[in-house]
């Protein structure tokens, strides 16, 4: 987002000193205004526009003085409506609204919830790190208690089990993956340029975390299917925009018409295929070195079409 616009709305709240002087809303909402008329006649442009202007304003205004639950609702109605008045449905941007709104509500903490959140998180390192140079059965409470410089009673105020450590460290990895490509993929428009970095990111985060993910596929044959299944539910949900840019996609001839679900399903366990093949190697090369490989397959597939194989000697067979 324009570094002027987040400057424009963090100053309009920052300058509203008590709550009854509501100028803040209309101010903000004169900014979203200005920034639709700018636009294209498109749906999809302009409703990513208005949710990342509300996110950021919603964010300014939670974080100020002047925040009430009175407030916020005068905002998002403010803005649902001048949304609807430039010929953005208030039907398409509700849900995304709504996940909005509960992503900010998980992150406002006190400092208690964020010590206990600390002590969680050495708990969790210790553990990743006892699996990954001992295994899963080798390991114990005692051990991950001591490389965490912990008392085991705290331990288990923490995790009744070491089977609930273990569970609480693949729920954590996925959700820390979410969290990274949500960040790094929201800025982005071209669905191709999504996809691609989504499988880039996908090879590099195993890459980087081989040595937990060699030990919970040994424990847990279901892994793969696991994280691929909330990855990508988790994904869609965190780029709301997405099912609109692969519509879009799709209208302007870039896209076949198709279930995008089952695609990003079949994208992703092409690519566990191609990690566990990579695992059993010996994962001693950069699984990113498959990433031509990977591109060309899932972008156009690996057969040459019968009126073009008389004409190509392009075809090679890699070992």
């Amino acid at each position: 987002m324009d570094v002027s616009m987040e400057h424009a709305v963090n100053s309009i709240v920052s300058n509203t000193r008590a709550h009854r002087d509501t100028f803040a809303i209309p101010e903000i909402i004169k900014i979203l205004e200005t920034q639709l008329h700018a636009l294209p006649n498109d749906e999809a442009t302009r409703s990513d526009t208005i949710l990342d202007i509300v996110d950021l304003a919603a964010r300014a205004l939670i974080a100020s003085p002047i925040y009430s639950d009175t407030l916020m609702r005068e905002f998002y109605r403010s803005a649902i409506d001048i949304a609807e008045a430039n010929g953005v449905p208030r039907e398409l941007i509700l849900e995304d609204l709504l996940f909005q709104s509960l992503r900010r509500s998980s992150e406002g903490e006190t400092s208690k919830r964020k010590k206990q959140k600390d002590v969680r998180r050495r708990i969790l390192r210790a553990a990743l790190t006892e699996f990954s140079d001992k295994g899963f059965h080798a390991s114990t409470i005692d051990s991950i208690a001591d490389r965490a410089d912990i008392a085991k009673g705290t331990v288990y105020r923490y995790f009744k089990t070491k089977e609930s450590i273990f569970t609480a460290l693949k729920e954590d990895t996925m959700s820390e993956f979410v969290e990274l490509a949500r960040k790094d993929l929201s800025v982005q428009d071209d669905v191709l340029t999504i996809i691609e970095s989504v499988i880039k990111m996908y090879l590099s985060f195993f890459e980087q975390n081989s040595s937990f993910f060699k030990v919970i596929i040994q424990e847990h044959k279901d892994f793969g299917r696991e994280f691929s299944e909330k990855f990508i539910q988790e994904l869609i949900l965190a780029l709301p925009g997405l099912k609109r840019r692969c519509w879009k996609a799709s209208r302007s001839g870039r896209l076949k018409q198709m279930n995008y679900f089952t695609v990003f399903y079949g994208i992703i366990g092409f690519l566990n295929g191609v990690i566990q093949k990579w695992l059993s190697e010996g994962a001693e090369r950069s699984l990113l070195d498959e990433i031509d490989t990977v591109r060309e397959v899932l972008f156009y597939g690996f057969a040459i079409p019968p009126d073009q194989a008389a004409n190509t000697n392009l075809l090679k067979v890699i070992s």
